[in-house]
């Protein structure tokens, strides 16, 4: 899985990388994907962008010891559908609330599809650390655990970050819940779920295959990290 990221999180030491080595995404779309995902029937004289600033849920990860602050939202500067907003705008307000690191879920064909095909070299301008993550709709357990490693060590580390996908209701929740768990072992999946939605909104996590995810996490947690130790030590019995 592509990931990038711009620095070990730390209050004192921010490391940067050049942009060439950020940028690591596959290319996941088919020549008429991209014809008709580039086919846009409105420009941008003719709509009027959203002025109000971008809509931001913040999840309290404070009673479980982390002292950074996680943040949900849409995409920022999205160009779809009834949605119409300004990158630069967003951006800029990000900035000012003090956002320092960005969690990006949308693959490199929603980025396109959505009109923010320079989302990632616009955060490195910005000067955010950057942690690209481009989660499939096929939830795989192992990208899950990823970015929890990431977003817990970020968060240990005082950091405020800001996680999204494209509707800020379906990866990002999913995945905020799962740190939910992760978090507190006395939580129920379906208390998780309730807070996420309470949060954001009746329509996160609302399909079977989301709740499903949510509902199953720990124990695919556990068969992943059965896995991963098995594997292990086959590898040191065949040396």
């Amino acid at each position: 899985m592509s990931t990038v990221e711009m620095g070990v999180p730390s209050e004192n030491n921010i490391q940067k990388v050049e942009l060439v080595d950020m940028i690591e995404v596959e290319d996941e779309m088919s020549d008429s994907d991209h014809n008709a995902d580039c086919d846009f029937d409105t420009s941008d004289d003719e709509q009027s962008f959203d002025t109000l600033p971008l809509k931001i849920n913040w999840l309290d990860v404070s009673p479980y010891g982390l002292p950074g602050q996680l943040g949900l939202s849409d995409l920022p500067g999205c160009r779809f559908s009834s949605v119409w907003r300004k990158l630069k705008t967003d951006i800029d307000d990000l900035k000012k609330i003090g956002i320092s690191d960005m969690f990006p879920l949308c693959t490199k064909a929603e980025l396109i599809r959505y009109r923010v095909p320079n989302l990632l070299s616009d955060y490195a301008t910005a000067e955010f650390s950057l942690h690209y993550f481009p989660i499939q709709e096929s939830l795989e357990i192992t990208d899950i655990l990823e970015v929890l490693d990431r977003l817990r060590k970020v968060l240990s580390a005082g950091r405020k970050l800001l996680l999204h996908c494209y509707g800020g209701q379906g990866r990002s929740c999913i995945i905020a819940a799962c740190l939910l768990l992760q978090l507190d072992q006395g939580m129920s999946s379906e208390t998780a779920i309730k807070k996420l939605q309470e949060l954001r909104g009746h329509n996160a996590i609302e399909t079977v295959k989301q709740y499903n995810f949510v509902n199953d996490f720990r124990k695919l947690e556990e068969e992943c990290h059965e896995a991963m130790k098995t594997e292990g030590e086959l590898r040191s019995v065949s040396r």
